[in-house]
């Protein structure tokens, strides 16, 4: 999506004016064109056009034939590939417009979007400006903590991040194989350099396109979130572009096959590719497992595309290259992208409504248009072919690296802004239990900020199985202590140890965390524990070990009765903790919508039946079948009709639908949990 059909190289006059028409690949134009079309429909109307991200694919291949073809003739000349200039060229032409996107898009974010959305929106902005956003989505795909994020209005960069690291390291990887070729045909010297250099280049693109198709196959069974977004898993798509390069479009050079045949082949080959896209769009849907194999009918439809080239006939798809407009959507396909996004997650937020009706949508197709190409004349033209921009390779990095290095300062600065303006996270001195009781001071803060509540963990999760690699153990309060307690389960368990915490250095306890993703469940497979974790819980012989559930958990119920039982049986003196009320998104959001006003917040209430009648607990029917006791805290959170998600001006929950607490709500149970581990310690004798 940013890779032009035009000839790469710089203006030799240095004109802000694009290079002649007679320059342009016009079905290539169309195919920008389709593909930035498609993806833009997608996320807009997902539903009548369920694959339309398959736009994304199309642009890798369109970008791997470009790059290919222009490194294929600088290795094929005597001064060869200059990488320098290859990545200056590159960085004019991209890093400009992308900074003044991120810049704008900062803005905008922290003038229309919620507070709780800022930070997390910042981070992927960060990431979004080092082209390393992709890696950050594949992170955040498989973080448990991530999963109830608003989508960043950043989140597109994650294809242009794989496209900047293929720029990267496209040219080193030939250059690599070029000089190992010719170290080795200069033994006995067979073939010209020129045809060292195109074998080699050949060979190290199949190379990649065998062993990255390999891979992705794999990784989308394995692993699907991380395949969709990471660089390794789509190389070979860029690869395949790549592939083409080596045949070029016209077929019939060098061969003595009539010129008829290769037309005709070439006539079948654009529709065939036309037709690949266009099935792709409707039949691929987000269901599908992807990349893998289903990611093989776009991007080979796009090589026959490509491949096929104009083929000058009234019958061919490529007769629609002919429409101007069309193919100024292609010209402008870069800057489309590139606002399109923002404009989609914003607009809800700037406009105050939940959802876009088909006025709004058909309005930021507009307002993503009119800004592609005022961006065009005013950023993208004048930096990549003003001659003093393209004078010396030195100067074609400045204007990017100055993009990179303001949206990186700009961005650190808010997130450090916001983390320094919001009131302090309390201790459990500050917050004496009587907050629970206390109401509402108008007068003061939220603690903690909506901007910080996402991020407000304590030490939750510095101990977590994220990973599913095994039990992960740590201990907190009095190294020799005489009562030794612990806390084991999922996510929900984990949201206690703040309050556990306090309550173990108060009391001169010693407190062990073994906490992670399906632990509730810890002796099935979904937990990294397993068996193992269950031994390790038995022999360490704990005065007490408190568990909890999520109530909404994906793990099978079955799956928790089983362990608690089985601990039970073990002689496990268990002390379970009811799961904490639903917290709805509709709840999260009516506080987003207070703008931290403390009143309006505190209004924002969940029904009872909903909080927690629709989605019930699964720990207290457990404990009640092994005929054990155990806490029940739904009195702090809930009134007769209602359940509450700030108490006091403390914010109960970190998110939603996750409904995890606060660190700092957390810690006001540490006198309630304490009491209730000294009871059941009492009861042991």
């Amino acid at each position: 999506m940013s890779v032009d059909s035009r000839r790469l190289g710089s203006n030799p006059r240095g004109a802000a004016a694009p290079r002649a028409e007679k320059d342009v690949r016009l079905d290539i134009q169309l195919l920008r064109a389709v593909a930035v079309g498609s993806v833009l429909l997608y996320h807009l109307w997902p539903t009548r056009m369920p694959g339309g991200f398959i736009g994304v694919d199309v642009f890798f291949v369109i970008s791997g034939f470009l790059i290919t073809s222009h490194l294929l003739r600088s290795a094929q000349s005597e001064s060869g590939i200059r990488p320098g200039r290859f990545w200056a060229n590159r960085a004019r032409r991209l890093l400009p417009l992308a900074s003044v996107v991120l810049v704008a898009t900062i803005a905008a974010s922290l003038m229309f979007m919620p507070a709780s959305t800022w930070i997390p929106s910042l981070r992927n902005v960060i990431a979004s400006a080092l082209y390393v956003e992709n890696w950050l989505l594949a992170r955040d795909s498989v973080d448990y903590l991530a999963r109830d994020q608003t989508p960043a209005p950043t989140q597109h960069f994650w294809s242009l991040s794989a496209e900047e690291q293929f720029y990267i390291v496209w040219p080193l990887l030939i250059m690599a194989a070029i000089v190992i070729a010719l170290k080795v045909n200069a033994r006995r010297n067979p073939f010209t350099r020129a045809s060292v250099a195109r074998l080699a280049s050949l060979a190290a693109v199949s190379v990649v396109l065998t062993v990255s198709l390999t891979y992705s196959l794999w990784m989308t069974s394995a692993s699907p979130s991380v395949a969709y977004f990471a660089t390794t898993t789509r190389a070979w798509e860029f690869a395949a572009g790549g592939i083409v390069a080596f045949l070029g479009h016209q077929g019939s050079a060098g061969t003595a096959a009539p010129e008829i045949v290769w037309w005709w082949l070439r006539f079948v080959a654009s529709w065939l590719g036309a037709a690949l896209i266009v099935a792709s769009t409707f039949l691929i849907t987000e269901t599908t497992p992807f990349p893998g194999t289903a990611a093989l009918f776009p991007v080979v439809g796009a090589a026959f595309f490509i491949w096929a080239g104009d083929t000058r006939t009234a019958f061919a798809p490529t007769v629609l290259a002919q429409v101007r407009p069309l193919t100024y959507v292609g010209d402008i396909s870069y800057g489309i992208y590139l606002w399109h996004w923002p404009l989609i997650v914003i607009t809800p937020f700037a406009i105050g409504v939940t959802a876009l009706n088909t006025f709004d949508k058909i309005t930021i197709i507009g307002v993503s248009v009119i800004l592609a190409a005022i961006s065009k004349v005013l950023v993208e033209d004048p930096f990549r072919y003003r001659k003093f921009w393209t004078a010396t390779t030195r100067r074609g990095f400045y204007p990017g690296i100055a993009g990179m290095v303001t949206v990186c300062l700009v961005a650190t600065g808010s997130i450090a802004f916001i983390q320094h303006s919001a009131p302090p996270t309390a201790t459990a001195d500050a917050l004496p239990e009587a907050a629970l009781t206390a109401p509402t001071d108008p007068t003061a803060p939220l603690i903690p900020s909506i901007a910080t509540r996402s991020t407000d963990y304590g030490q939750m999760f510095e101990c977590f199985d994220f990973d599913k690699s095994g039990p992960h153990e740590c201990s907190y309060g009095s190294p020799d202590a005489s009562v030794s307690i612990a806390i084991v389960g999922d996510s929900h368990a984990a949201h206690f140890i703040p309050a556990l915490i306090d309550a173990a250095n108060a009391n001169h306890w010693r407190l062990t965390t073994i906490v992670g993703m399906s632990c509730d469940g810890g002796l099935s497979s979904a937990c990294g524990g397993g068996q193992q974790g269950f031994n390790d819980i038995v022999a360490a012989n704990y005065d007490l070990v408190l568990t909890s559930a999520y109530r909404a958990s994906l793990s099978a119920y079955p799956d928790v009765v089983e362990y608690l039982t089985k601990l039970h049986e073990a002689g496990v003196k268990l002390l379970p903790i009811a799961d904490v009320p639903f917290h709805p998104k509709s709840t999260y959001a009516c506080i987003d919508a207070s703008d931290g006003d403390p009143t309006e917040a505190a209004a924002c209430t969940t029904p009872a039946t909903a909080a927690l009648q629709e989605v019930p607990d699964r720990i207290a029917p457990i404990a009640d079948s092994l005929g054990i006791d155990y806490v029940d805290l739904t009195d702090i959170f809930c009134e007769e009709s209602a359940c509450n998600s700030v108490i006091g001006n403390v914010v109960v929950y970190q998110d939603a639908p996750s409904s995890h607490l606060t660190a700092t709500f957390s810690r006001l149970l540490s006198p309630r949990l304490a009491e209730a581990i000294r009871a059941a310690l009492a009861a042991t004798g």
